[in-house]
């Protein structure tokens, strides 16, 4: 996170600082926030690294409560039957108004990753998107927002790339294509 602030606040001309720890200057407090944001923000998309289709949940064998887990960005129960929410500490089903379950639960998830472990395609998308957030918000200057942004739109494509070769696309996959093969 630091070699990502750094590059964050070169943007705008600032010189690099050693340490997360303790930081007084206001530019790498603004740029630490907006790199955390974007993070959340981006991830929570759901990605090939970070959505779990199927993830069992399982309540606590004497209060039937399942804790909430705060690396959870997004979470849907597989069946209808549940409107899975969060409660303070734990999981409460809407549907039912309850935060007490006796089985466990089949749920789709989309987990926080913290920033070092993500993919280099996704860091590197994430600090592109927040230098560019950063330099237009603090800075302004339009030709360095030109330049900010064409290197974010280079790091979503190659963060596409990352995506479509860690997967199974297929053209069939796509609805309107299926209607063609069905003529």
């Amino acid at each position: 996170e630091l070699d990502a602030v750094n590059r964050i606040i070169g943007t705008i001309g600032e010189s690099p600082i050693d340490t997360l720890d303790d930081m007084t200057d206001v530019d790498s407090i603004n740029a630490y926030r907006i790199l955390q944001d974007i993070s959340r923000q981006e991830q929570s998309r759901g990605w090939s690294f970070n959505r779990i289709p199927h993830f069992t949940l399982t309540p606590d064998t004497y209060s039937h409560k399942i804790p909430w887990n705060n690396n959870f960005l997004f979470l849907k129960a597989n069946h209808h039957r549940h409107k899975l929410i969060r409660q303070g500490e734990f999981i409460k089903d809407l549907r039912r108004d309850s935060v007490i379950f006796e089985h466990p639960l089949d749920v789709e998830v989309v987990l926080y990753i913290p920033f070092d472990e993500l993919p280099e395609a996704m860091r590197n998308y994430i600090i592109a998107k927040a230098c560019f957030v950063f330099q237009q918000n603090y800075f302004g200057d339009d030709s360095l927002v030109k330049t900010t942004q064409m290197q974010m739109q280079e790091a979503w494509q190659y963060l596409q790339e990352y995506e479509i070769d860690n997967n199974n696309y297929s053209m069939f996959d796509i609805t309107y294509v299926r209607k063609l093969l069905m003529r």
